[in-house]
């Protein structure tokens, strides 16, 4: 009777220890990114950003992804923007990708859910990480920073979907904080200020607005590759830019101008006539 019992006991420790030793590898090799998708090294992880809720669609942006290249390395081959052509992005800043665009003449419409950037990376580490964004200015006709939306995001690991529609994490870098506000506001919960239902608990992400520059970082992102591949850093360049990008942004102002002024020519016009042949009727 001893002796089964001696046998029983070896057997239930030997068993204890083999699951020990399974555990301890299964965690070695498992990543956790944004606190709920398990991943290991080795896998290949998508990470799909996609908006909706716009009430007016959107004639530019700015904005940046944010990660870790300890334990993720960005597939610069796999960035794909579903509704916009000639995006400009900077493939040299490390644990971060920034890019941005503007098209007065072709505005993007999210007024449904649609993709906005979809990108790949290559799990290198075990552990805990994060993917967060931060946008410092997405504006439509107006101008004006939008005031409703809705950002979501999905996460596939080697072709399998494994978190959908969750809420985007804000960047809390105090760098990007403090250097890249711009007159967009992010807030925890991914919505606008107009149309989030946590009217009452509705926490902005925040820093210093900087509007001159912000404009400066726009150029310094268009400096070095566009989606096409083509790059430059010299100074005559980015004076190029800097004023095609000026440009840009007073003939967008011109144009809305000219617009309004046409449509209230018009309006007055047409006024004019009908109290015209009113007065002829009258006579």
């Amino acid at each position: 009777m001893k002796k089964l019992l001696t046998k029983i006991i070896s057997v239930c420790f030997a068993v204890a220890i083999l699951m020990s030793i399974t555990v301890t590898a299964f965690a070695a090799d498992e990543l956790t990114i944004n606190g709920e998708a398990k991943v290991k090294v080795g896998d290949k992880v998508k990470f799909s950003l996609y908006l909706d809720e716009c009430t007016e669609e959107i004639i530019g942006y700015e904005m940046r992804i944010l990660f870790d290249h300890e334990y993720l390395e960005l597939d610069t081959d796999s960035i794909t923007y579903d509704k916009f052509n000639g995006v400009m992005q900077n493939l040299e800043v490390e644990d971060c990708l920034p890019f941005c665009w503007t098209n007065i003449s072709q505005p993007a419409d999210f007024s449904k859910k649609a993709l906005f950037i979809s990108l790949e990376f290559d799990v290198l580490k075990a552990g805990e990480t994060e993917i967060s964004q931060f946008v410092t200015d997405m504006y439509g006709d107006d101008m004006t920073y939008l005031k409703s939306y809705k950002w979501t995001y999905d996460v596939s690991v080697n072709d399998e979907t494994i978190l959908t529609d969750k809420v985007p994490l804000v960047s809390q870098d105090e760098e990007i904080l403090s250097e890249k506000q711009g007159s967009f506001v992010n807030y925890v919960d991914g919505m606008g200020e107009e149309n989030t239902p946590n009217k009452d608990d509705h926490q902005a992400v925040t820093g210093v607005v900087k509007r001159t520059q912000s404009v400066t970082e726009i150029v310094d992102v268009t400096q070095y590759q566009n989606v096409s591949g083509s790059s430059s850093g010299s100074g005559s360049t980015i004076l190029i830019i800097a004023i095609a990008v000026i440009i840009v942004v007073l003939a967008a102002v011109a144009i809305i101008i000219v617009k309004k002024r046409d449509d209230s020519a018009q309006a007055e016009s047409s006024e004019t006539v009908n109290m015209l042949n009113n007065d002829e009727n009258t006579d």
